[in-house]
């Protein structure tokens, strides 16, 4: 006959529920954190201790026409965001007029981007220096920067 109950737990499986006298931080197994984990987290944390990062959504269209500037300085402008903070860049790339296309270059037509700064001013003053602003291929009139709260992120 079919027991239709649960198995009983083994205690031998799960050996955190057996009464111990060691605390639990040592009945835990010790997690093996490397180097350059640790020193990011020292980063991130020394950062929020000192001011939180607000995040920033930036929508930037380009200017009508703007194709060929903006891949002229496109590799320029990459260059540019190696030289800021890893945390000011959370996420970025170009808006496309359509769905990629097999054989087919990209229709961008400006760029969104999630950004991790302090105040807005911080912001404004980055993107005003980019060379995607002083080249004329983001309209500067029709930037939005938006704060925001992420709610998911995923690693590409």
């Amino acid at each position: 006959m079919l027991s239709l109950l649960p198995r009983p737990l083994s205690l031998t499986r799960f050996p955190l529920l057996v009464k111990t006298a060691q605390p639990l931080s040592r009945a835990l197994p010790r997690l093996q954190i490397s180097q350059t984990t640790r020193n990011q987290f020292a980063i991130r944390k020394m950062t929020s201790a000192s001011a939180p990062l607000q995040e920033w959504l930036v929508i930037a269209p380009d200017f009508d026409g703007a194709l060929q500037k903006r891949l002229s300085v496109r590799q320029e402008h990459l260059q540019g965001l190696g030289k800021d903070p890893e945390t000011f860049w959370l996420w970025g790339g170009a808006m496309l007029d359509e769905p990629l296309k097999d054989g087919e270059a990209p229709k961008m037509k400006g760029s969104a981007m999630l950004i991790g700064a302090k105040t807005r001013e911080e912001v404004v003053e980055r993107l005003k220096n980019d060379v995607y602003v002083k080249g004329e291929v983001w309209d500067w009139s029709k930037v939005q920067i938006i704060p925001f709260k992420s709610a998911l992120r995923k690693a590409l």
